[in-house]
């Protein structure tokens, strides 16, 4: 099933929207945005973003969750700083 909305850039009336999202998805993809927000301003390693980032890159993950923590842990602080 579609929505309308009324009127638009032009003002055209019965514009089609696409199908709204299942709220459970939705709901599922914020709390995962929200999670990874939480970590990046606390600090805390993201593993999921990791495997992203491999997803996107075509390449296969080079190490799993519990050796990123490690080395996540181990860099941190070393990297040159800006201020």
């Amino acid at each position: 099933m579609r929505r309308v909305v009324d009127g638009g850039p032009d003002g055209a009336r019965g514009a089609a929207l696409p199908p709204r999202q299942n709220s459970t998805v939705a709901a599922g993809g914020l709390r995962r945005a929200l999670q990874r927000i939480i970590r990046r301003v606390i600090g805390a390693p993201d593993y999921e973003g990791y495997l992203e980032h491999c997803r996107a890159a075509g390449h296969a993950p080079k190490v799993d969750e519990r050796e990123y923590v490690k080395q996540f842990f181990e860099n941190k602080g070393k990297a040159p700083r800006c201020c």
